[in-house]
């Protein structure tokens, strides 16, 4: 496979680790290029922090939590700096998001599922596909709720340093968030039916004409095929 240019187009800082970090890790192993952008500015993810810090001292804050985590994959991400709660399909935001864009020219991109459960996920979702020319890959919905997979990408090597990555995210992480997300990733490698594929990320392409063999850009794992099931003739 040649080098590819890989954009990740995420809300929030913590999404891109929690929904995609396991296979922007194996394409970073495999010598692609991995580009990190985070539309909103984070600043009503609270989370832990007291009622006493300012806006401005959590998105000060989530960005620092967002670069620390993106280093594992090398790259420091770009802040599109949109304020929390307030992306809309409006020439503004589509502006934002569509230079960022034109200015990756990416081979392919990961974001939000259209149906997820938040509505900064949503539009950024809409967004992207709107203003994209390549192949779009949507992950995982959060618990997986309504989301039914065309692809899996095996993380079971790349899933220590995920977790690392998310835990780098500590005024947003709760006493479960580890669980919830290894409980997924867990699911996903039960679904692909093979004992060495213990966690996986789960994808579905956004369907385009010209997109067929999309999949050929997601990162290369050499499977060899099942063995197929031969029918027999025989009648009980």
């Amino acid at each position: 496979m040649r080098k590819l240019r890989v954009a990740a187009f995420y809300p929030h800082p913590d999404d891109m680790e929690s929904q995609v970090a396991g296979t922007l890790l194996k394409y970073v192993e495999q010598g692609h290029e991995v580009h990190v952008i985070i539309a909103m500015d984070g600043r009503r993810g609270r989370g832990h922090l007291p009622d006493n810090v300012s806006w401005s001292e959590i998105v000060e804050l989530r960005q620092q939590e967002a670069i620390a985590g993106a280093k594992y994959l090398g790259v420091t991400p770009k802040f599109l700096g949109i304020e929390d709660h307030r992306l809309l399909e409006d020439r503004t935001c589509y502006e934002t998001v569509i230079t960022e864009m034109e200015n990756l020219n990416p081979d392919v991109i990961f974001t939000c599922a259209p149906n997820d459960y938040h509505n900064d996920h949503r539009a950024l979702s809409r967004l992207v596909i709107n203003v994209s020319w390549t192949p779009v890959f949507f992950s995982d919905t959060k618990a997986g709720v309504d989301f039914n997979p065309d692809f899996y990408v095996d993380i079971t090597k790349q899933l220590p340093t995920k977790m690392k990555m998310l835990m780098e995210h500590s005024s947003q992480m709760k006493e479960d968030s580890a669980e919830a997300l290894t409980t997924l990733n867990r699911l996903r490698g039960i679904q692909c039916s093979r004992s060495d594929i213990v966690y996986a990320e789960a994808f579905k392409l956004y369907k385009r004409a010209n997109w067929v063999k999309a999949y050929e850009l997601l990162p290369d794992d050499n499977f060899e095929p099942p063995i197929q099931i031969v029918p027999t003739l025989e009648k009980n």
